[in-house]
């Protein structure tokens, strides 16, 4: 038995060293907008995970690389369509044109925390709600048709009255820490997801400059 001891140990002191220079860092959120058009709100939400995944820092070359669980919030309009918060930007170039915010950031963004390797370890101590602010928001699609993916238009908190109706505004935005599980079931309000998804997923995308294309990740995380 004192063989399987020292084995045990072993094994509690190699996944202790691996953890040290292998940190992970994670962290849940509910993210819920509310859009008022013809003086009645519309409300969609999801829950999100963000996971900083980080090697070794020998020498300086440490790296830390983020991965999304969950789906995008959906805001149900009934015959005005959807409108969708999405996850990532759709974007490859910097700055994003129109100042969109990955999910990766604006919820850590809220809470003060830039997701600086050196502030990395404080994210899954967050707790409680923020609001979030103009300058801090996901990039956000209206579909007229949420059957048809080439009904697609980007919106912006500024130009949602003149793209959709003079009547629509956006009420309230806000992130949450939650425990709460995540659910995917972008499908079955965006059925043409998993032909995207199919076609999309494995391959590189790039984004044009001044072109907005649809990107399977914008709407569920790669860890999903």
């Amino acid at each position: 038995m004192k063989w399987l001891a020292i084995l045990l140990a072993f094994i509690a002191t190699g996944v202790v060293i691996f953890k040290l220079n292998f940190p992970t860092y994670s962290y849940r959120y509910r993210l819920q907008v509310s859009l008022s058009l013809d003086e009645k709100v519309y409300t969609g939400s999801s829950v999100i995970e963000v996971v900083w995944e980080c090697g070794p820092k020998i020498a300086g070359l440490g790296r830390c690389a983020a991965y999304l669980g969950g789906q995008a919030a959906v805001i149900d309009l009934g015959s005005r369509g959807v409108v969708v918060a999405t996850l990532r930007t759709g974007e490859n170039i910097l700055p994003i044109p129109d100042g969109a915010i990955d999910a990766v950031w604006f919820c850590a963004n809220a809470f003060g925390n830039q997701s600086t390797d050196a502030e990395l370890p404080a994210l899954p101590r967050l707790t409680g709600r923020r609001g979030l602010a103009p300058s801090n928001f996901p990039r956000l699609i209206w579909f007229a048709n949420p059957a048809d993916p080439n009904s697609a238009k980007k919106i912006t908190i500024e130009n949602v009255r003149n793209t959709i109706d003079p009547t629509a505004r956006f009420t309230e935005a806000f992130v949450e820490i939650t425990r709460d599980p995540i659910v995917v079931d972008i499908a079955t309000k965006l059925p043409w997801y998993p032909a995207l998804l199919l076609a999309q997923k494995g391959k590189l995308v790039i984004s044009t400059p001044g072109q907005f294309q649809l990107i399977y990740n914008m709407f569920v995380g790669e860890n999903s």
